[in-house]
C-alpha cells in the first residue's frame, strides 16, 4: 500500500492501494464541525422510530464489536458531495468464536439484534443509508455478495448523528464467528466485513464518522499492529479511555467500490495513522468507521413468519411491541419457538387463530388484535418478560406442539399448507393508567 505524510490536519491525503492502480487521489477527511447528537432507534422491522430520551432498543446483552473511539473526523466518500458519489464503502472487524485462542468467545455464531452507526450529512433533504454484513471477508477487498443488509429509511440530515438500528422482531441477523469457519488465526480468514453506501436525498457531504484509536484505547496494542483486545466488548477488557474503544482487528484502510469511476475502486487509508494527543483522539485519523453490534445469549435460529399485515402500537416504552417465530414450518420436525419482545417485567400471554383480523384498541386496550374468528390461547403458558423483556415458548421444551394448537372451539394440528396466526398479548401502562397491548401479527404457512 502507498503511504505518504499527513498534509494538515483539515487536509489529509487519502491514498490508493495497487488495486487501485498505485493512482493517488487527493480527498480531505472532513473535520467534524459541531457536536455529535444521538438521532434515536429506528425499529427495522416494523420502519418506525423512537426518538424520546433515555429509550432503549431490544438489544444485547452482549456488545461484540465496538468501534467508537472518536476522531473529530468524517469521511465523505460515499456521499453525493463526496469523492465517489453512490460508492459502496468497506470495513472490516473480528469476532472471536470458542476456539479463538487470543481473544476467547462463548459462541461460533452471534445472533445480531442492534448496530449503532455514526455520519454525517449536511444536506438539507433526508439522509439514509444501506448497511449490509459479510459473515467472512478478507479486508480491503471487493465483496458483492452480503449475507444481509440493512435499510436506515429515512434518517435524520443536516449535522452529525448516532443511530441505533433495532434489529429484533424478525430483521436479526446471523453472524459467524471468526469469519464463520473457525478459528485460522488470520485476519483474511477471520474477519467478518460490513458495508455503507448513501441511499439519502440530500446534496450536501455525507459520509461515515471516523473512529477507532488503538493506541489510546486497546491496553495491549503493539504499535502497527490491528488493535488486539476488543475492549468494551463482553469478552475483551476495559478500554483505557472510558465508554470510547477500537474494534477487535480492524485495520488502517478500508475499500471503495465506485460503481461510476472504477478507477477510484481500491484501498485507502490517511496518509498514516499517529496520535500524539492520548485519549484526545489522533490528529491524523485510523481509516476506520463508527460500529457498535450487539447480540442475545442464544444461538442463530431461523425466522419462519413473516408479518400477517397488522401492525402494533407503541408500548409504554414509546417503541412497538413486535414478534417473531422461529424455527422450522415442517410439522413432522415439531420445533418452533414464539418469541416477543415487550417491555421489562411485564406479563403476557400468546394468542392464535387459523386467520388474519383486526380490532382496533379493544375493551380500551392500548393495541390492536390481529387475529380472526375462533381465537386460542396460550394462557397456561403465561409468563413474565423479566429483566430482558423476553417472552417465549418452545415445541422443543415440551410448552405445546404444532399437533396441538389451542383455538376457541377446541384444539387443532397443523396441516401442510395451513397457517397459523399470533400475536401476544400483555399488560401494560397508559396515560390513564394500567391498560393491556399486544404486539404485531405474524403467520406460518406449515409445510409436511
Amino acid at each position: 500500500m502507498l503511504r505518504s505524510s499527513l498534509i494538515a490536519a483539515s487536509a489529509i491525503a487519502l491514498m490508493a492501494g495497487a488495486s487501485a492502480q498505485n493512482s493517488v487521489h487527493a480527498l480531505n477527511a472532513e473535520r467534524i464541525p459541531g457536536a455529535i447528537k444521538h438521532a434515536g432507534i429506528y425499529h427495522v422491522a416494523t420502519g418506525t422510530w423512537t426518538r424520546t430520551s433515555g429509550a432503549v432498543g431490544n438489544c444485547g446483552p452482549d456488545v461484540i464489536y465496538y468501534n467508537t473511539a472518536p476522531s473529530g473526523y468524517y469521511t465523505s466518500a460515499g456521499g453525493n458531495g463526496g469523492f465517489a458519489p453512490g460508492s459502496t464503502n468497506f470495513d472490516e472487524g473480528n469476532v472471536p468464536s470458542s476456539l479463538n485462542t487470543n481473544n476467547a468467545g462463548n459462541r461460533d455464531e452471534y445472533n445480531v439484534n442492534c448496530i449503532s452507526i455514526g455520519y454525517c450529512d449536511f444536506g438539507t433533504s433526508s439522509s439514509g443509508w444501506e448497511v449490509s454484513f459479510y459473515t467472512s471477508y478478507a479486508p480491503c477487498t471487493f465483496d458483492p455478495t452480503p449475507d444481509a443488509t440493512i435499510d436506515t429509511g429515512a434518517a435524520p440530515s443536516n449535522g452529525c448523528w448516532t443511530v441505533e438500528l433495532d434489529l429484533s422482531g424478525g430483521a436479526e441477523l446471523c453472524l459467524g464467528a471468526d469469519g464463520g469457519d473457525g478459528f485460522d488465526d488470520d485476519i483474511s480468514l477471520d474477519a467478518f466485513g460490513w458495508s455503507y453506501r448513501y441511499t439519502g436525498s440530500g446534496a450536501g457531504l455525507a459520509g461515515f464518522l471516523l473512529t477507532g484509536d488503538p493506541q489510546s484505547t486497546d491496553p495491549n496494542w503493539i504499535p502497527g499492529s490491528d488493535p488486539i483486545d476488543g475492549t468494551n466488548t463482553y469478552f475483551g477488557p476495559p478500554s483505557m479511555c472510558g465508554v470510547t474503544s477500537t474494534g477487535l482487528r480492524t485495520q488502517d484502510s478500508w475499500f471503495i467500490e465506485d460503481p461510476v469511476t472504477g478507477t477510484n475502486s481500491g484501498c485507502y487509508f490517511f496518509g498514516g495513522y499517529s496520535n500524539n494527543n492520548s485519549c484526545g483522539g489522533p490528529a491524523n485519523p485510523y481509516a476506520s468507521f463508527y460500529m457498535c453490534i450487539k447480540a442475545d445469549t442464544g444461538p442463530c435460529s431461523d425466522v419462519i413468519s413473516s408479518p400477517n399485515g397488522c401492525t402494533s402500537n407503541p408500548n409504554s416504552n414509546g417503541i412497538n411491541s413486535t414478534m417473531l417465530v422461529t424455527g422450522s414450518t415442517s410439522i413432522a420436525s415439531d420445533v418452533v419457538t414464539l418469541t416477543a419482545f415487550v417491555p421489562l417485567n411485564t406479563f403476557g400471554f400468546f394468542i392464535t387463530a387459523q386467520t388474519a383480523g383486526f380490532i382496533q384498541m379493544p375493551a380500551g386496550s392500548s393495541g390492536n388484535i390481529c387475529l380472526g374468528a375462533n381465537v386460542g390461547r396460550f394462557q397456561a403458558l403465561a409468563a413474565s418478560s423479566g429483566a430482558v423483556g423476553i417472552i417465549d415458548i418452545s415445541t422443543t421444551a415440551g410448552q405445546w406442539s404444532v399437533t396441538n394448537i389451542p383455538q376457541a372451539s377446541g384444539a387443532y394440528a397443523a396441516v401442510p399448507g395451513g397457517s397459523a396466526h399470533f400475536q401476544l398479548w400483555h399488560r401494560d401502562v397508559g396515560p390513564m393508567g394500567p391498560t393491556s397491548n399486544f404486539t404485531d401479527g405474524v403467520v406460518v404457512t406449515w409445510t409436511p
